[in-house]
Parts: structure tokens; C-alpha cells; sequence
């Protein structure tokens, strides 16, 4: 089983994958691969470092904090970039679900729906938070207001993720209340593969 989890910046949604994750979920992250190809993918590295200068590159991999001066405010050559990693991170997700050996597969993925990916999975999970909750949150990672809009500006409203998403977590209270959450989120897939195991054997 495969689920995707997506949501606004600073809602809570990587918590809400690793308490999955504690429960027994194989759990990737977006973000983390990103991480990652900019590191290590060559191919990546050598693209990035062509369309936006060798000022980009730093001693291992792509300076991220010199790339995100390049990018970010310039809406053009963010969609540059995002062409160019999306593909590699599609990819590396579907290369995790092929070799995991969990029964269930969690993504956290940001851009779930703006990339087009909602269809892929079994379950689509969107976190939402209470917006003055979602800046006070965003403030303590050292955000401002200007960054968060920017982040905001390339992606969908919160409330179109929720409305396209299968289920929706509210993150409205604290981390117990969201734990509980994801238990009963747990609970619920845990309940769609006994019957499915059921129907297998019945069939």
C-alpha cells in the first residue's frame, strides 16, 4: 500500500510521517531526496550547475543556500529548477516503492498534487493547520513572512489540497492529539489490508 502525504509549509506533515513510521510504515521524504540528488546525482549536479552558474556549486554536490538566492524570487527560474529535479525525484520515489519490503510506503511530498502525482498512489493525505499556528511555526524555523509567501506562491491553497486529497488531517492541537490522529489513520489502512488479505484468501 502507498500513501503520499502533502500539505502546506510548516503544517506538521513530517511529523505526521513519522509517527506513520513508527507505527510500522516504510516512510520517504521529497525534500529528502532532493537533498540527496543535490549531493550526489551527477546528472543533476552538472544540469543545475549549467542553467543557473558554477556559483551554484559548492565542494560537495550544489550549495542549496546559493542556489536558493538564485531561484527563489525569480519565479521563471524556480520552474527551471523544479523541470529538472521532479523528473529525478519521481523516479527515486518510484524506486523506493519497488524495493521496499514494508507493507505499507509512506512519501511525504509537498508538491503531491502541483506535480501531478496524486493519482500514483493508494492514499493521498493532506495535513492542514490553523493558519496563525502555521506562522508561528514557520518563524521558529527562521522564516519570515516574505519567505513563506514565496513558498506559498507554488503551491496550491490549502484548501484545494484538502479538497483533493482522500483523507485530511487537521493539525489543530498538539502532538498527542496528532499522534492519535495518525493511529487512527492506522488503523483504518491496517483494516483495508485484512480485507483485502481476506479476499484474497476467500477468493
Amino acid at each position: 500500500m502507498t500513501i503520499a502525504v502533502t500539505g502546506p509549509f510548516a503544517s506538521g506533515k513530517s511529523a505526521f510521517v513519522g509517527m506513520l513510521g513508527d507505527l510500522g510504515a516504510h516512510t520517504a521524504s521529497a525534500d529528502r531526496i532532493v537533498h540527496d540528488l543535490l549531493r550526489w546525482d551527477r546528472e543533476a549536479i552538472d544540469e543545475i550547475g549549467e542553467r543557473f552558474g558554477e556559483e551554484v556549486l559548492g565542494e560537495e554536490g550544489v550549495d542549496r543556500k546559493a542556489l536558493g538566492r538564485v531561484v527563489f524570487g525569480d519565479p521563471e527560474k524556480l520552474t527551471e529548477l523544479e523541470d529538472i529535479l521532479h523528473p529525478l525525484v519521481h523516479d527515486e520515489t518510484d524506486r523506493l516503492i519497488s524495493f521496499c519490503c514494508c507493507e505499507v510506503f509512506v512519501v511525504e511530498i509537498p508538491l503531491l498534487f502541483e506535480a501531478g502525482r496524486g493519482e500514483d498512489f493508494d492514499h493521498t493525505v493532506a495535513v492542514v493547520v490553523p493558519e496563525e499556528r502555521q506562522r508561528a511555526w514557520a518563524s521558529e524555523r527562521g522564516v519570515d513572512g516574505a519567505t513563506l509567501r514565496a513558498i506559498e506562491a507554488r503551491q496550491l491553497p490549502p484548501e484545494e489540497k484538502a479538497n483533493r486529497a482522500d483523507v485530511v488531517v487537521e493539525n489543530d492541537g498538539d502532538l498527542d492529539r496528532l499522534k492519535e490522529k495518525a493511529e487512527e489513520f492506522w488503523a483504518r489502512i491496517s483494516g483495508e489490508k485484512s480485507s483485502e488479505g481476506g479476499d484474497e484468501e476467500g477468493a
